[in-house]
């Protein structure tokens, strides 16, 4: 065993006793907030001092990262999902004892745009909002040694990676309306009612 793989299990082995005694302490809530600027754009807070600030793609109507910096949110989930991906296939090969010299994932994800557009296809039906599919190409650098356990490797972090097995699975996500109004004013939601769009006036906004 390598001395980086006994250094990650030496550092796994308490919390990994923690979870198995206390099972409640190893759910945790991690939070993402963003602030809805003026304009089209949400900005992301972020520990750094740069923050970012997510837009419409360029396919949406959207003026794109070349020209204001402003990143695509299905970008960002691509990216999330090869960090991610990057991130588990490195301590799995750690513990496995498998020297990475080098490689890369590349995350590629089709989408219709015309879904969130609110577009309707050629015969009248809805096109389906979201990516259509999400192909992970892995690259990897290993000694000729290493090369028969490279499947096991991919197949415990296809297995272990948060944000995959998110996707794979699909997750029950809520929408919860907190506060609408200015000065604690409630208006038509909230705490003060109700207020629902049907999808025409929903597409209008868009």
């Amino acid at each position: 065993m390598t001395d980086a793989a006994n250094a990650l299990r030496t550092k796994q082995k308490p919390l990994k006793d923690k979870y198995r005694s206390d099972p409640s302490s190893a759910l945790v809530t991690l939070t993402s907030t963003g602030s809805l600027d003026a304009g089209l754009t949400c900005s992301l807070s972020a520990a750094s001092a740069a923050k970012k600030v997510a837009g419409l793609h360029p396919a949406a109507g959207g003026s794109g990262f070349d020209a204001t910096g402003e990143l695509c949110s299905g970008d960002m989930l691509l990216e999330s999902l090869v960090a991610c991906f990057g991130v588990t296939i490195r301590a799995v090969a750690t513990s496995m004892g498998i020297p990475i010299e080098g490689g890369s994932v590349t995350c590629q994800g089709d989408l219709d745009f015309r879904g969130t557009m609110g577009i309707k296809g050629q015969d009248g039906e809805a096109v389906p909002v979201g990516f259509k599919s999400v192909r992970l190409v892995v690259r990897l650098e290993v000694g000729e040694e290493h090369k028969g356990n490279v499947d096991k490797l991919i197949s415990l972090s296809e297995r272990y990676c948060v944000v995959l097995q998110t996707i794979r699975q699909g997750v029950d996500v809520k929408t919860e309306v907190e506060h609408v109004g200015i000065g604690g004013e409630t208006n038509g939601a909230g705490e003060g009612g109700e207020q629902t769009l049907d999808n025409d006036e929903v597409i209008k906004l868009q």
